[in-house]
């Protein structure tokens, strides 16, 4: 089949774009409000963009709460231009999931999901202990995309990773152990999977 995207005539039962583009990992931002609430939202357009130095981005797409701008993560980062990228994982999936909630400004994701975070080592917004993976964030860019509709907002946030907290227990003989890990993935539609099961190719040398 094709379709233009455009006109969304694919024919099908929803729209399969977020299911093309799969796995994605899930960055669960931790971020700190104005008034010093901690928040947290959870982004699977997410992902590396460069490892020296290292740099990650995520993308918020889809209604704005108001006028003014995206949700509470995207507005902390721009005040502050800081924030951490916590690693999900199968085992905190739920806890997770929770953090979606649809919650009122200045109430606090982390207080609803009884989540206990830790002190991060440079950045002000704090870490998850529930996380193996922590990655401490200052803003680099913000990069606005076009919308289609009113009132909606499109962006992308690229962080500066300054520190990396790694969980020892899930180092194994110098490296992560993602059979331990097991990271969780977002496949579109309500689907999920977790990275239990994989295999090595070395690139070929000519």
């Amino acid at each position: 089949m094709f379709y233009e995207t455009s006109k969304n005539n694919h024919g099908l039962k929803y729209n399969p774009f977020k299911s093309c583009i799969i796995p994605r990992p899930i960055a669960w931002i931790t971020t700190l409000t104005k008034e010093g609430i901690d928040n947290c939202a959870p982004y699977s357009f997410f992902n590396g963009v460069a490892s020296d130095p290292p740099m990650v981005m995520f993308a918020n797409n889809g209604p704005a709460p108001d006028k003014n701008g995206p949700k509470d993560t995207f507005s902390n980062i721009k005040a502050s231009k800081e924030f951490v990228v916590n690693i999900s994982t199968f085992d905190n999936k739920d806890l997770m999931n929770l953090t979606c909630s649809p919650l009122a400004r200045g109430e606090s994701e982390i207080d609803l999901a009884a989540l206990e975070t830790i002190e991060s080592k440079i950045v002000k917004p704090k870490s998850l202990k529930v996380s193996p993976i922590n990655m401490e964030c200052k803003l680099y860019k913000i990069i606005d995309l076009p919308t289609i509709k009113e009132n909606e907002y499109n962006g992308i946030i690229i962080g500066h990773v300054l520190g990396l907290n790694i969980n020892n227990e899930f180092i194994k003989d110098g490296i992560i152990d993602i059979k331990k890990l097991k990271p969780l993935a977002r496949l579109g539609y309500m689907d999920y999977s977790v990275v239990d099961n994989f295999f090595q190719m070395n690139r070929p040398k000519l």
